[in-house]
């Protein structure tokens, strides 16, 4: 289990009925956050993966002289196929068995299984980092050293050793991520002939969420935290801020502090509504601090103030005064809570069932969720872009989307078949065109 202290987390577990902590994982919770700068719901999926891994490492022993990344592998593989971990308790009283279910994981895909790995090996580098190396030598003695310590790094020899110069000059490597070709991955977008519907379907306050996600390529953390004084009526505008940061908004406001000095939140305090892991910012949008773009200003920004006072006049908004404790973000429930990640998932999904239903959308969507909105900016924008080859529409893209690595858009820029024949097919016309006219 995730425990949360003062500090930061610790991962714990009971073993041979006793609680029992893993090494450093304080010291680590700590240093993703204030070292690594990550987000509170990247670093609480990177610990879920090593506490996942540490458990099934207190039940499978290793084999002899096994190395860390083959007895990792093997793990990689546990999550491929799917694993049950139980444990035989027996009751004193009764004279009875009972099988316990320790842990449990269903089959995993391997693009799962790599951001699994990859939380495993951020808790690696880190022991690494603080001179706690492991002699690959002593992996085989892991099971029965964790039986008698209860100690995860004492069991796989955490010690400064000869190693450490070898490490120290060239970082120790961790079990590589599988290979996915990108040909046989599905499309992660939304695809952008069906938007139109799925926003006619919805509810004015999902709506405006989609138009959020879609039209402007927000991240649903971001989308949620949009509030009332982030619009901009006269202008038509609306910005999104990180309420953590120190940006300014339109009135000339410091987010964070006025979040504090107005309303009396502190957005750096765990364990309030305001700073759950679905609603954590992340990046900036767009990367340079200014309103959103859109895909369509005319049609999209146009149905978003539309919207908005049609969701302000409906009984799932509460106006901001009589919210209790008060607050000023947009999306809320019937009782002024604030709107989560979950609850607009569902509402998309079913949202999704009715629009292809409407349309009578041949292609399978099901497995698509909020990110894919977001995926779809970046894939009309490339589309946009292989039909008119402006070349500033990927800086566009990239500012937009709020990419500090021009890698990251150019992902998207991988243009669909379809897009690709019909524009060899333009570009050849036009080829043949100018050829008849110099003839």
């Amino acid at each position: 289990m995730l425990v949360n202290e003062s500090k930061g987390i610790s991962i714990c577990t009971l073993f041979d009925n006793e609680i029992i902590t893993l090494d450093d994982s304080l010291e680590w919770s700590v240093w993703l956050k204030s070292v690594r700068d990550v987000a509170d719901n990247t670093r609480r999926t990177f610990m879920k993966s090593m506490e996942r891994f540490w458990i099934w490492s207190l039940y499978n022993p290793v084999t002899f002289d096994e190395k860390f990344p083959s007895y990792q592998a093997r793990y990689r593989e546990a999550l491929r196929n799917g694993f049950r971990i139980t444990e035989i308790i027996k009751d004193e009283e009764m004279g009875d068995e009972l099988e316990v279910e320790i842990l449990s994981c269903s089959p995993l895909q391997k693009i799962t299984i790599n951001k699994e790995v990859a939380g495993i090996n951020s808790y690696f580098y880190f022991t690494e980092e603080h001179d706690l190396l492991y002699d690959h030598r002593f992996i085989n003695h892991l099971y029965e050293k964790q039986r008698s310590a209860k100690s995860f790094l004492s069991s796989i020899q955490i010690k400064k050793s000869s190693l450490a110069l070898e490490a120290f000059g060239q970082k120790i490597k961790y079990l590589p991520p599988y290979k996915i070709p990108k040909n046989n991955q599905r499309e992660k977008w939304f695809p952008m002939e069906l938007f139109d519907t799925l926003l006619e379907v919805s509810k004015p306050r999902e709506r405006l969420i989609f138009l959020l996600c879609g039209a402007c390529s927000a991240r649903i953390g971001q989308a949620l935290n949009l509030t009332l004084y982030d619009i901009d009526y006269e202008n038509h505008e609306v910005w999104l801020l990180d309420p953590k940061s120190d940006n300014k908004d339109i009135y000339g406001n410091k987010r964070r502090v006025w979040l504090k000095d107005e309303y009396g939140i502190d957005m750096f305090q765990e364990n309030n509504q305001h700073n759950t892991s679905d609603l954590q910012f992340k990046y900036p949008i767009p990367f340079s601090h200014g309103p959103l773009f859109w895909i369509n200003e005319e049609k999209y920004k146009t149905l978003f103030f539309e919207t908005l006072r049609e969701y302000q006049k409906s009984d799932t908004y509460m106006p901001e005064m009589i919210r209790h404790p008060r607050h000023p973000f947009l999306f809320t429930t019937k009782s002024g809570k604030r709107v989560h990640a979950r609850e607009t998932l569902s509402r998309l999904k079913s949202s999704m069932r009715k629009a292809v239903k409407k349309m009578n959308y041949i292609k399978d969507i099901s497995d698509l969720g909020l990110h894919s909105l977001r995926h779809m900016f970046g894939h009309a924008m490339a589309e946009i872009y292989a039909r008119v080859g402006d070349d500033s529409l990927i800086s566009i893209t990239k500012d937009a989307m709020g990419h500090a690595n021009l890698d990251s858009t150019i992902i998207y820029f991988n243009i669909s078949s379809d897009t690709k024949r019909a524009t060899i097919k333009r570009l050849t016309q036009d080829i043949h065109s100018r050829s008849m006219i110099n003839a």
